[in-house]
């Protein structure tokens, strides 16, 4: 039976103290040895650039969705590979693609099931049916959705219309994204649903986002919750950022004379507000100018590590085993 790790009341205790009045969790554990996923195959199909890496007789067909101002490239980035090789070991297959908005703004539609009027909805739809008909994948090859932000949202909506069409859905990973209203009408018809959210995420709200998926599970869905923490930035932190050995001291001790750490890896900007917000992440993109090219991969590191916004892959292997667990219900 699928278990819910993070029930509702817990999750309120754990989010009630904010950071600037809470310590910092201690350091993360090293990052894992990198399993990269299979090169993907980059292709238009049906107007739309996408990228995807299916074997024979896949597990599973993992569809991946990006972030606002995102493309399909999203599948290439560090963290969702880091999420993927597993997976691709594991035999499942991905496919990402770019949503249809592809102004500044970039984002999938999240209003409404109906591929009649969800013009995102109705491309995956084709997409898939595209798919089976090259033979790249069955008509039963399981479905699996995955998405970051409004691709997580968009993750959560996707599997509730794909389902209501027929398809084989499985299981849902979502990344910081909310649960939109129109998926919300029928919880118990919701393939089960793996949700990461961050502490001090100022874009989604995990206690706003948490309290839809302890309301949803009431009503016979079944969303799994995680919360990351702030912890306090150590080395460990900076591996994935750093390009040789002893960078990640050094990286380190730039933050602290940044002024963005104190001695001891706690966090010293924004210290005032409960949440990191979009503002919030330009004004430290400034502030790490001076790393050089490093500056854009210790911000998305430093914001893991502060339990903000931002793709993570630490829970990539309870992602896989949710998944699998998943799988074998259906058996």
């Amino acid at each position: 039976m699928m278990r819910r790790l993070v029930t509702f009341a817990a999750l309120a205790l754990a989010l009630a103290a904010s950071p600037a009045s809470a310590a910092p969790a201690p350091c993360g554990a090293p990052p894992s040895a990198v399993v990269e996923p299979p090169p993907p195959r980059e292709e238009a199909v049906l107007g739309r650039p996408t990228v995807r890496s299916i074997p024979a007789k896949p597990r599973g067909i993992i569809y991946l969705f990006h972030g606002s101002g995102g493309s399909e490239a999203f599948a290439g980035r560090l963290h969702t590979r880091r999420v993927l090789g597993p997976m691709a070991a594991a035999g499942y297959g991905f496919v990402a693609a770019p949503s249809l908005d592809r102004t500044d703004v970039r984002r999938w539609r999240v209003d409404s099931l109906d591929p009649a009027l969800n013009p995102d909805v109705a491309y995956m739809l084709d997409l898939h049916r595209a798919l089976v008909a090259r033979g790249e994948i069955a008509a039963n090859t399981p479905v699996f959705t995955m998405g970051m932000s409004n691709g997580g949202a968009f993750a959560n909506l996707f599997a509730a219309a794909a389902k209501a069409q027929g398809l084989p859905v499985v299981a849902v990973a979502n990344y910081m994204g909310p649960f939109p209203l129109a998926m919300r009408g029928d919880p118990a018809a919701l393939a089960p649903t793996l949700t990461v959210l961050g502490q001090t995420d100022g874009l989604v709200s995990a206690v706003q986002t948490a309290e839809v998926a302890a309301a949803l599970n009431g009503r016979g869905a079944r969303i799994e919750v995680h919360v990351a923490p702030e912890r306090r930035v150590c080395t460990t932190d900076l591996v994935l950022a750093a390009s040789a050995p002893g960078e990640p001291e050094r990286l380190l001790a730039q933050l602290a004379r940044l002024g963005v750490v104190d001695a001891a890896g706690a966090r010293t900007v924004f210290v005032s507000d409960p949440v990191i917000d979009r503002a919030d992440m330009a004004a430290l993109g400034q502030v790490l100018a001076p790393l050089g090219a490093t500056a854009r991969d210790v911000l998305n590191e430093l914001l893991i590590a502060w339990g903000a916004h931002q793709m993570r892959s630490d829970f990539g292997g309870r992602q896989l085993e949710f998944f699998e667990a998943a799988l074998a219900a259906r058996k």
